[in-house]
């Protein structure tokens, strides 16, 4: 069920109705009923039953076992473990089975394994993190297990956050899950605005850009120079706001019914470094990182030893920093991995990412005394957007890994970067490329409006700007929202109501 559909808006409209109707006392039953739907919508089968059945009663019964047994580290390891083993089959055995075969290759064997098919259920790579976290603060005493299935279960399976997250932790939305909502205009008004910007986003800019992506994507032979350099650039923008697109719809919705979720993006294209940029980009994804991955493994005592051992060999400056460069270059393998069973997602959002942050604090004081013995000011304005798109330029670089589909198809987009044609700018080739004229014109404006609105949320939330307005401007604008999607949103023949760019992870 994708948000962008009709079927989707009737499903939340009937969810609220529903919702706001019944006793105050069972509102989060709704709430569980409608995520069962959403979460097994087209896939309800024993197999996917069988996933989200055994990651529930894994949680269950781990977090009661953590809480009252004396080995507690026991049990969070085993729920940890059939949790994460579960996600490794359903994600990443082609990406292990791939590696053999490319051993066997090596080792001039005719035998090959063959992929395995698997259906897995929308979000798994959610709710397996949203769930390893809540038995992990369960073991650390930061919250008490739920007693009630049924309410761990909804917590799972929340169903706005199935397609794109933002990831939820236990201790921060308990009360608004379960709690009692009184319908609230207020809310409404401000929720509808938010989901009218994200399908704005989605169906009016990122629709678009992936039309010139994908055909310039799917005929590298054809397409190079300046088309290439366009659709490198254009991808990061068709990723943010395909990605932030669904995460307003989510928000919205949830603002809707009184939960707050926290926000997974602030500017992130205003970023001064690629370390900035991660601090405004998936905010969510990386708090979680950080919390369970990072931090445990910087106390954990192999690094601590490793931290001894580099002291002692490289001096104490130095040595400080190896442990966390390498507890670094493992989360960022990680978050790698974590989009998907392909290297190249390791590559584009994993490791190229940690090489350029390293690179960046590694080599700030050198710069630093460059630009002092060179003059160059770095407080004003000129230095500021040339850091912004350095930064941009960078992103763009690691995401054509991200969107390859293979190293070779990588290298190829690279190599066809240089393959440069000035006349593709001058006698409108570039309009054959999935958009003519006409929708380019109405990107650019489009791209112009998406970055006066990220201009005006740098000094504050932009609704309660445009809810300041008077009635009249105020009104126009929403009308005006609303009536570009119905005209300039994309559901022609070539669109497929995209399932999300993010909704396969």
């Amino acid at each position: 069920m994708v948000l962008t559909t009709l079927i989707f808006a009737i499903f939340c409209i009937i969810t609220l109705l529903i919702y706001f109707v019944v006793p105050k006392k069972i509102q989060w039953i709704i709430l569980f009923v409608s995520s069962f739907i959403f979460l097994f919508y087209n896939n309800l089968t024993i197999g996917t039953i069988c996933q989200a059945v055994t990651i529930l009663l894994t949680t269950y019964f781990s977090s009661i076992l953590i809480e009252k047994s004396n080995h507690k580290k026991r049990y969070l390891l085993l729920g940890i473990g059939i949790i994460l083993g579960l996600l490794i089959y359903l994600k990443y055995t082609n990406l292990f089975l791939v590696s053999f075969n490319h051993i066997l290759g090596m080792l001039h064997s005719s035998f090959r394994f063959s992929f395995v098919k698997r259906n897995s259920l929308i979000g798994v790579s959610y709710y397996s993190l949203i769930m390893i976290s809540y038995l992990i603060d369960i073991y650390r005493g930061a919250i008490k297990p739920q007693k009630n299935i049924f309410k761990l279960g909804l917590f799972m399976s929340y169903f706005p956050i199935l397609t794109s997250g933002p990831f939820i932790r236990y201790k921060d939305i308990e009360s608004d899950l379960y709690g009692r909502h009184k319908f609230n205009y207020e809310r409404m008004r401000s929720g509808l605005i938010r989901i009218l910007w994200g399908l704005f986003k989605i169906l009016v800019i990122s629709e678009r850009l992936g039309y010139f992506i994908d055909t310039v994507w799917g005929n590298l032979e054809v397409y190079s120079g300046a088309f290439s350099i366009i659709a490198i650039l254009f991808f990061p923008l068709q990723l943010y706001t395909n990605f932030s697109g669904s995460i307003d719809i989510i928000m919205g919705i949830s603002e809707i019914i009184g939960i707050n979720l926290p926000e997974n993006f602030n500017t992130p294209f205003f970023s001064k470094t690629v370390t900035e940029l991660w601090r405004r980009w998936h905010i969510t994804l990386g708090a979680w990182l950080k919390d369970y991955i990072f931090y445990p493994l910087q106390k954990s005592d192999f690094m601590q030893k490793i931290g001894k051992i580099c002291k002692n060999k490289f001096g104490k400056k130095i040595g400080k920093k190896i442990p966390l460069y390498l507890s670094m270059l493992l989360m960022w393998i990680l978050i790698g991995a974590w989009h998907g069973g392909l290297y190249t997602f390791i590559i584009g959002s994993g490791i190229l990412q940690f090489i350029f942050i390293f690179l960046e604090d590694t080599l700030q004081p050198i710069s630093k005394k460059i630009n002092k013995k060179l003059g160059i000011k770095e407080d004003v304005f000129s230095y500021k957007l040339y850091q912004i798109v350095r930064t941009y330029l960078l992103f763009s670089f690691a995401m054509i890994f991200f969107r390859a589909g293979s190293v070779s198809n990588a290298i190829s987009m690279i190599t066809n970067v240089f393959k440069f044609k000035f006349s593709v700018l001058s006698d409108g080739v570039i309009y054959m490329a999935g958009l003519d004229r006409s929708n380019f014109k109405v990107l650019i404006i489009s791209l112009f409006i998406l970055f006066v609105v990220q201009l005006l949320k740098r000094s504050g939330s932009v609704r309660e700007k445009l809810f300041n307005q008077n009635i009249v401007f105020r009104w126009a604008i929403i009308y005006i929202l609303i009536f570009s999607i119905i005209i300039f949103g994309c559901y022609g023949p070539g669109y497929d109501s995209t399932t999300f760019i993010y909704r396969q992870f």
